[in-house]
């Protein structure tokens, strides 16, 4: 017994993820599917009945009595031919139906027989699968079994959907108590950075006051220094408060040399992202090595040219960074007699901040400035 009536169109592809939405395919056995079987072999009065998923592969049973497994591959699959059909699909003689006489379950053990399915079909129209009942004589149901085998049809796509919003909503439960912890992290580094660069605006105000002689260039020099120290701040704001890549870190400061017809500056080094409490000094660190070569060093004379080169190395089980600043063609260098703010954060703010290792060799040839240190690995805010 078979309806004729025309199935909405559909593709195997729409088919398969609608079974996937329900992540039911491998699932350990479930008690609500379990009596489901049980109450259709029962009402049926049949020794077989099957909840028969269909995948790209195989008929996968999410519960079975009476066959043993708990699947087969789909060219032994009867459901597969009976979840096009609409409604109830009806043989009555397997061994007489065209479609089933010669599938290795009717011809070989155990000798099926008898087949009655109801498809198994989503909301949207398309077949997953059948709940089926099978016989190992010729038989028929009675009108109030094909009733029943129907309505226990619709009884398991009602546990499939439970089990799928039940999912949904777990997923979006643990998505909004990641964003909660997400956010709570977020907040606190914000915290720490607020009060992190409210400390080193301090600083820059106190050390740029005593290295310098008249208001009109302690402004220069401290807008100068919160203007590097902001540009910092907004590359690492991209990426809430975390990192920083040192290409967009030394740009920053050497960007204004980028345009002139002889190169005046190399970057020479790997991708390097760089956590907040590395960047910050990092920048300033740069920013006072551009300041003094404009001054005094390679990029006071139009033939001079930097080289900013670094690497990242494992020493010791951790990665640390390596970077040095190179001055060439410029005027012949000479250690300072008196220690201003810029030389002061090379050798001790660096090495207090960073537990970096700093080396600065005024060359007659042009400044060497070097340092290691330690490199940030874990995240504080995880990404979206």
């Amino acid at each position: 017994m078979l309806n004729d009536k025309l199935l909405p169109a559909w593709t195997e592809r729409d088919r398969l993820a609608a079974l996937r939405s329900y992540r039911i395919i491998d699932t350990p056995p479930e008690s609500a599917f379990d009596d489901l079987v049980q109450l259709a072999a029962r009402a049926c009065g049949t020794p077989i009945a099957l909840i028969s998923l269909i995948d790209e592969r195989r008929q996968w049973f999410k519960a079975e009595v009476g066959l043993g497994v708990r699947e087969t591959p789909l060219d032994r699959s009867i459901c597969l031919t009976a979840m096009l059909q609409p409604g109830l699909t009806i043989a009555p003689d397997l061994t007489e139906d065209p479609r089933f006489a010669r599938n290795p379950l009717v011809t070989g053990e155990p000798h099926l027989r008898f087949y009655a399915g109801a498809v198994l079909r989503s909301p949207d129209g398309l077949p997953l699968g059948a709940l089926c009942v099978l016989d190992y004589v010729p038989r028929c149901l009675t009108e109030e079994q094909a009733s029943t085998l129907t309505m226990l049809a619709r009884q398991v796509m009602s546990q499939l959907e439970l089990r799928r919003a039940i999912a949904e909503r777990n997923e979006k439960l643990e998505a909004s108590h990641q964003i909660e912890q997400r956010q709570a992290l977020l907040v606190r580094e914000l915290h720490h950075r607020v009060k992190n660069t409210l400390a080193t605006v301090q600083a820059l105000v106190g050390a740029t006051g005593r290295s310098t002689g008249s208001f009109d260039e302690f402004y220069r020099s401290f807008s100068k220094r919160v203007t590097s120290l902001a540009k910092t701040h907004n590359l690492l704001t991209e990426d809430y408060w975390q990192t920083a890549p040192l290409r967009e870190i030394a740009l920053n400061e050497l960007k204004p040399f980028a345009e002139s017809r002889q190169p005046r500056f190399m970057l020479l080094g790997p991708p390097v992202e760089l956590a907040a409490d590395l960047a910050v000094p990092v920048g300033m660190a740069l920013h006072e090595l551009t300041t003094n070569a404009v001054r005094y060093g390679a990029l006071s004379v139009p033939t001079g040219y930097v080289q900013v080169r670094w690497s990242v190395a494992e020493i010791e089980g951790a990665r640390k960074l390596h970077l040095e600043w190179k001055e060439f063609g410029g005027p012949p260098v000479s250690e300072p007699q008196h220690q201003g703010f810029g030389s002061t954060l090379l050798q001790r703010v660096l090495p207090m901040q960073c537990n970096a290792e700093v080396e600065v060799q005024y060359d007659k040839g042009g400044l060497r400035f070097a340092m290691e240190a330690p490199l940030v690995e874990q995240r504080f805010v995880p990404a979206y």
